[in-house]
């Protein structure tokens, strides 16, 4: 077998297209890569920007929820504080009358007992 200039370039000829091919598809296969790899990057920033704006929204809603809560316990210590007030205002005000009842009851006994005793001592003599 004789190697002739023609052969040489021919197979150079040959060498150099297949390496151009790989060298194409390899290049074809980084530049897919890189655009997925790309597009995965955008949708993860977009997915990212998403979550922010929804945590950004669910911060507001817990500090609006927060803020009611703290107007509902102020609220509620006031009615507790008006009702302990006023409950407590009323137990004095029944010992008072308590009180009194109990002076009353005891001035109508020693009057019973005085006007018995009186009656008592009327029927003896």
């Amino acid at each position: 077998m004789e190697v002739t200039w023609e052969a040489i370039l021919a197979v150079a000829g040959a060498c150099t297209v297949i390496g151009g091919a790989w060298l194409t598809i390899r290049k074809i296969q980084k530049d897919a890569a890189a655009s997925k790899r790309e597009h995965a990057e955008e949708i993860l920033k977009t997915a990212k920007e998403e979550i922010a704006l929804k945590e950004a929204a669910y911060k507001a809603r817990l500090n609006a929820i927060d803020i009611r809560i703290e107007t509902l316990e102020s609220s509620v210590d006031k009615d507790l504080q008006h009702l302990r007030e006023t409950y407590n205002g009323e137990i004095r005000n029944l010992g008072t009358k308590i009180e009194e009842l109990r002076s009353e009851l005891r001035n109508q006994h020693t009057q019973m007992v005085g006007l018995l005793t009186k009656m008592i001592s009327s029927s003896k003599d």
